[in-house]
């Protein structure tokens, strides 16, 4: 995308290219945009809800197959609608983002295929783990309600990892304790708590300086907060989102009442360059 750090998604009924962060779209090329190659053998790799749609349509013509992400929702009652259809058995297969995971119950649904299982996983995020098992243990929960039992197919890069072992096994507690173990070595919440400074600016030079500038700052309450963790500045995951560049600060402590206290005496007093926001997270859901 040329507002964001991401790869633009491609739509192939469309033929478009966008951006599901800041909204761009654009043709999709025919050919390689770079000036110095311009080959024609461009292809597009990965396996989208369209792709799964189209193969499966290949291998079961007979079935109702009906795909449910973002483009099919297109109005309010269509999401109704759809699983409606699905409830009553006018639909045989149904296709999905994580949207169709979570809180849903269909007696009749036998068996569940969960695609890219792990792809949550390789998130930059202390929660990453945490967040597989819920995913994997809801959408797993979606079979099987009625009489007949139900079966799960997980597809997975690493099949051997810990979350995707627990949650195949159903083993809350298991997942539980080893994932305990590792906030604790790693001093991540819940045995601290986190503290997410996020700068933005159109200039990135702007932001390292103010990003130095702010750390420095931060580091005389470390007198006060003995305990008090600092990491960065440092580019966000999403590091350009709509023509912003992003940087953060992590901070980590028990201690967080008297830090949320200083850090808003610093964001009153200290003067940043035109041009660069500061917001400040406490406890955030995303590190993104």
């Amino acid at each position: 995308c040329p507002n964001c750090s991401i790869s633009m998604t491609y739509h192939r009924r469309d033929q478009r290219l966008r951006c599901h962060i800041c909204g761009h779209d654009q043709r999709a090329p025919k050919c390689c945009p770079v000036e110095t190659c311009r080959s024609y053998e461009i292809r597009y790799a990965g396996i989208g809800t369209e792709k799964v749609e189209d193969t499966l349509k290949v291998l079961f013509p007979k079935a109702g197959i009906q795909r449910m992400d973002s483009d099919t929702l297109k109005k309010k009652e269509d999401y109704k609608k759809i699983l409606t259809a699905f409830r009553l058995g006018k639909i045989d297969v149904l296709i999905g983002t994580q949207m169709i995971a979570k809180g849903l119950h269909f007696p009749n649904v036998t068996l569940v295929g969960i695609i890219y299982a792990d792809l949550s996983l390789h998130m930059p995020d202390f929660r990453a783990g945490e967040r597989t098992f819920q995913l994997l243990t809801q959408v797993a929960g979606r079979a099987g309600r009625g009489e007949v039992e139900g079966d799960v197919f997980v597809q997975s890069f690493t099949p051997f990892h810990a979350a995707i072992q627990y949650a195949r096994r159903h083993d809350y507690l298991g997942f539980y304790e080893q994932e305990m173990e590792f906030r604790k070595d790693t001093e991540y919440p819940p045995t601290s708590r986190m503290a997410m400074i996020t700068l933005k600016g159109k200039s990135e030079e702007k932001l390292k300086i103010s990003g130095n500038h702010l750390k420095s700052v931060i580091e005389g309450i470390r007198e006060e907060i003995k305990d008090l963790a600092l990491a960065g500045p440092s580019p966000a995951p999403l590091e350009r989102a709509e023509n912003f560049f992003r940087y953060q600060i992590m901070l980590k402590t028990k201690r967080m009442s008297q830090l949320s206290r200083r850090l808003a005496d610093i964001h009153q007093s200290t003067k940043l360059p035109e041009g660069v926001q500061t917001i400040i997270d406490i406890d955030p859901v995303s590190m993104h």
